[in-house]
């Protein structure tokens, strides 16, 4: 497909044809053209087998590129940032969208969390999870796959972090406890500061050694 050999409309060769020549294992192929196919580069149709999308060749080269690289680790900093952005509007929209079904869930793990942090524990299940359920009260599917995409990252990178503040956890209970408030006020002024303050602060507990940059957080600095 990079090379255009494989044009738009072309057929794939057989799943057993690509093992021959690729020499690799029938369920590494069928991986691949799962995961070629999810991205929209090929596309499988009835009586016709599997053929390459209408993209052109630098959109196509592009595009592998990309997928790629999503099996990389990514650096903190940059998690971070697009936290921010992802959480920020996840916030917004659900002050606008939530209905009782979604802010139940959104309670649910609020109190969850509360409690274990009452009890001293860290309570990492029951942070994501809330921020999750706020992903899903927006109403765009878009930033619930995105969010949950980087969220057992998150997770690694929180699991492998030596608490260094006793009161981290209530301080980030509070912090969440702003970001309810918006949210079932239906404020989403409210809500999307409150998350952008708790983006910034979760930063600096985490990547307290490292600048910002002239990014996100230098813009929310003013926030508290």
């Amino acid at each position: 497909m990079v090379c255009g050999r494989l044009k738009a409309g072309s057929k794939l060769p057989s799943e057993r044809s690509l093992v021959q020549v690729l020499g690799v294992s029938r369920g590494y192929v069928r991986k691949a053209l799962a995961k070629l196919e999810h991205y929209g580069l090929i596309k499988t149709l009835p009586q016709r087998g599997t053929i390459v999308a209408d993209l052109g060749p630098k959109a196509i080269t592009g595009l592998i590129a990309a997928i790629g690289n999503l099996d990389e680790a990514f650096d903190p900093g940059s998690l971070f940032e697009i936290r921010d952005v992802l959480e920020t509007f996840a916030a917004g929209q659900a002050a606008r969208r939530a209905g009782d079904e979604e802010l139940t869930e959104i309670l649910k793990w609020h109190s969850e969390f509360k409690a274990k942090s009452e009890r001293g524990e860290r309570g990492l299940d029951e942070d994501h999870l809330f921020h999750l359920a706020i992903a899903k009260a927006s109403g765009n599917p878009v930033c619930v796959s995105l969010v949950s995409y980087i969220t057992p990252q998150i997770i690694s990178l929180n699991a492998d972090f030596a608490e260094s503040d006793p009161d981290r956890f209530s301080h980030t209970f509070a912090e969440h406890d702003a970001i309810v408030k918006g949210i079932l006020g239906s404020d989403p002024v409210a809500a999307e500061k409150a998350m952008r303050f708790h983006m910034q602060q979760a930063w600096k507990r985490r990547l307290p050694g490292m600048s910002p940059g002239t990014g996100i957080f230098v813009q929310t600095a003013g926030l508290a």
